[in-house]
């Protein structure tokens, strides 16, 4: 861990928890994971009452999975927003789990629907804001987006498993410190954790986990902090083209830090509870094409759409032999998904044309990819040396990610 972020990291932390008047800790309903002193006093709690348990538990996996389990369920009672919605939705997912699965072998477009129905419903309604505000109230539920596609990852890949019960169903979708704003997680990966039982609870663990709260503390309440604070609240010195230039590279930044701490955050105290929550982010700005941004920035979001959506649709454009040639399919595919990832953050138009501008980016790249490989030669950079190309291929995406995080903020329309 390093030093030099330790003291500003841990006074800042403290400022956070100790100025917090936790008097009314057992009334409060709207705390989302990580949006203030409650949450961080409330998971810290349970990390005490785990180290508890473990010294009665030790070698019960079953005792650690209802721990796991409780606490979950304890987080949604008495601080998530809206608990009765949210548990109702996870009981609605396993209902289909269970009945349509088994049952009925459904694997297709059916089952989809009825997964994502209340999610699409959820968007749709954020677009009609004066539509039926009572319907409205229902299916306005935090964490909707992510929950949808764990459970479509748990339906699909139902086959490769054990039966699951609603313990542990219920456990993975409301686990808090990934609930809200992910990484998305796979069922099984998480499960391996589960069958360590509390001796995943370790130092090791813990010590891992104390690296990720310092960068993560760093990251959101500092670094991220700052540039809000003193810089994207403060854009009227700057006028014209020079105003758009600063907004969209420092709102680039800014989302970065706040995106990425908040997922080292995750990380942090999914390592203290013994559950090895991935990461997420790994020095985006490094990448040097689209594919490989997406398997830096949101990687558990581009890895779930790469396995559940790309690939599968790709497989129908072959075997129903759409389109002439793969470099079409496989471009249409990629348009595709990425199109689908715009709609999942929001049917609002900023949202969509962002999702299909990266799109856009990733079609493009495949085909310079194909022309490389067909004349045996890079078509755009020639013969320049490596380090050259690498850095102008860095620069070049750095850009096209800056115009389209902006278009996603919605400040442009």
């Amino acid at each position: 861990m390093k030093s030099g972020f330790c003291v500003p990291t841990i006074l800042i932390f403290g400022n956070l928890i100790f100025s917090t008047d936790i008097s009314p800790f057992l009334e409060l309903h709207n705390t989302l994971p990580f949006s203030n002193g409650q949450f961080y006093v409330f998971l810290f709690l349970l990390v005490g009452f785990g180290l508890l348990f473990k010294l009665r538990f030790s070698n019960s996996v079953k005792a650690y999975s209802y721990f796991l389990a409780g606490i979950s369920f304890i987080y949604l009672l008495l601080l998530f927003p809206k608990p009765l919605h949210f548990i109702g939705f996870i009981a609605y997912g396993f209902f289909l789990f269970k009945f349509f699965s088994k049952k009925h072998n459904w694997k297709g477009a059916k089952i989809i629907v009825l997964y994502v129905l209340p999610l699409f419903l959820m968007k749709l309604f954020n677009v009609l804001p004066n539509f039926n505000l009572s319907l409205q109230s229902i299916f306005q539920i935090a964490g909707l987006s992510y929950a949808s596609f764990k459970m479509l990852q748990i339906h699909f890949d139902e086959a490769s498993r054990k039966e699951i019960s609603f313990i542990s169903y219920f456990t993975f979708l409301a686990f808090p410190p990934t609930l809200l704003i992910g990484p998305i997680d796979r069922y099984e990966r998480f499960e391996k954790n589960v069958d360590l039982g509390f001796s995943s609870m370790n130092s090791a663990n813990f010590l891992k986990g104390m690296d990720f709260l310092v960068t993560g503390l760093l990251f959101k309440y500092i670094l991220a902090t700052a540039l809000n604070s003193l810089l994207l609240t403060h854009l009227d010195q700057f006028h014209g083209i020079s105003y758009y230039l600063v907004d969209m590279y420092g709102y680039l930044v800014y989302l970065f830090f706040d995106f990425a701490g908040y997922s080292l955050l995750a990380m942090a105290f999914g390592y203290f509870l013994g559950i090895q929550v991935p990461r997420n982010f790994d020095k985006p700005f490094l990448a040097q094409n689209p594919k490989e941004f997406w398997q830096r920035w949101h990687k558990s979001l581009g890895d779930w759409l790469n396995d559940y959506f790309f690939k599968p649709i790709f497989k129908n454009f072959t075997s129903k032999k759409r389109f002439n040639t793969s470099i079409q399919r496989q471009s249409a595919a990629l348009f595709l998904t990425f199109t689908l990832m715009g709609f999942w953050n929001g049917f609002e138009i900023h949202y969509v044309a962002s999702g299909m501008l990266f799109g856009l980016y990733s079609v493009i790249h495949n085909y310079y990819n194909y022309r490389c490989k067909k004349e045996g030669r890079d078509v755009l950079f020639g013969n320049l040396n490596p380090q050259i190309v690498k850095f102008l291929s860095i620069f070049i995406l750095v850009n096209a990610v800056a115009i389209s995080i902006y278009i996603f903020s919605g400040k442009l329309f």
